[in-house]
C-alpha cells in the first residue's frame, strides 16, 4: 500500500457541519491550527474511511476512492479548545492544502481542499503554526481509505504514512528512517495475516517506532520538522497500543 492523492476533484456532498480534527498537538495549543470538514476516527489525527461509507466518503459510492473535503482553520473553535494563539505563518508538508488568510487573530478558515484517496492508500499532512517566528502548534492529519474494515486497520493506516510528511529538508531525515518504516510495514503485514500471533510483529513495530521517535527528538533540537515527525510517530504508537489492547 502506498500514498496516492488526487486534488481538485469536485465533491458530491459537503462534509458534516462541525467536523474537526485538532491534529494531536499539545493540549494547551492544539486549537491554534486545525483541520475542518473531517472527523477523527482514531486518536487525534486518524481519519479511517471505508470506501463507500456515506459517513466519511463524500460520494457515498464504493468506487475505489474515498473523497474528503478538508479546510485548514486558524484559531479553531471546538468544545475542547481553550484560548488559542494568534497565527501569522503556517508551514505545510505532505498533502498540499489551502491555508487561511494570515495573520489570523480570530477564527479564520481556508476554502475547503477536495482530496481523493485511492482505496488501500493514505494521504497525510503536517502543519507547523507560528507567531512572530515562535512555534505555537504542530498538527498531523492521516486520511486513510480502506477497502473494508479490518481488525488492525488504524495501525496499518498509521504505518503507511511516509516520514517525508514531516517536511524535513533534504539531508535532515536519514535514509534509514524510510527503511525502518518498511520493516514495520512488513511486520504489520504478518500481524494482519495472523492476528492470533501478532505479539512478535507488534514488538518489532514498537521497537521501530521507539527508535524513530528518539531520532525525531534529536532533530527537533535544530529543526521543527522533528516535532512533526514525532507527532507522526506518536500517532502510530497510539494505534499500536490500541491494537494490542484488542489482541
Amino acid at each position: 500500500m502506498r500514498s496516492v492523492v488526487v486534488l481538485g476533484l469536485a465533491l458530491a456532498r459537503a462534509a458534516p457541519a462541525g467536523a474537526r480534527v485538532l491534529g494531536g498537538g499539545a493540549a494547551s495549543s492544539d486549537c491554534t491550527i486545525a483541520f475542518d470538514g473531517v472527523d477523527a476516527t482514531d486518536g487525534a489525527s486518524g481519519v479511517l474511511c471505508v470506501d463507500g461509507d456515506p459517513a466519511c466518503d463524500a460520494d457515498g459510492v464504493a468506487d475505489g476512492t474515498c473523497r474528503f473535503s478538508v479546510a485548514v482553520c486558524a484559531r479553531a473553535v471546538a468544545p475542547q479548545c481553550g484560548p488559542s494563539s494568534a497565527v501569522d505563518a503556517v508551514d505545510v508538508a505532505g498533502l498540499s492544502l489551502a491555508l487561511p488568510a494570515l495573520p489570523a487573530s480570530t477564527t479564520t478558515c481556508a476554502p475547503p481542499s477536495p482530496v481523493a484517496v485511492l482505496a488501500g492508500t493514505v494521504a497525510a499532512t503536517t502543519l507547523l503554526a507560528r507567531q512572530g517566528g515562535a512555534l505555537k502548534d504542530v498538527d498531523f492529519l492521516d486520511l486513510c481509505c480502506a477497502r473494508s474494515a479490518t481488525r488492525f486497520g488504524a495501525l496499518g493506516c498509521a504505518l503507511e504514512v511516509e516520514p517525508s510528511a514531516a517536511g524535513c529538508p533534504a539531508g535532515v531525515l536519514p535514509a534509514g528512517v524510510a527503511r525502518r518504516f518498511d520493516r514495520m510495514r512488513l511486520a504489520f503485514g504478518a500481524a494482519a495475516q495472523d492476528p492470533d500471533h501478532a505479539a512478535k510483529p507488534f514488538r518489532t513495530i514498537a521497537a521501530g517506532l521507539k527508535s524513530v521517535r528518539t531520532l525525531a527528538k534529536r532533530i527537533a533540537r535544530h529543526d521543527a520538522c522533528g516535532d512533526a515527525l514525532g507527532l507522526v510517530v506518536k500517532h502510530a504508537q497510539d494505534m499500536l497500543a490500541a491494537a494490542r489492547a484488542t489482541h
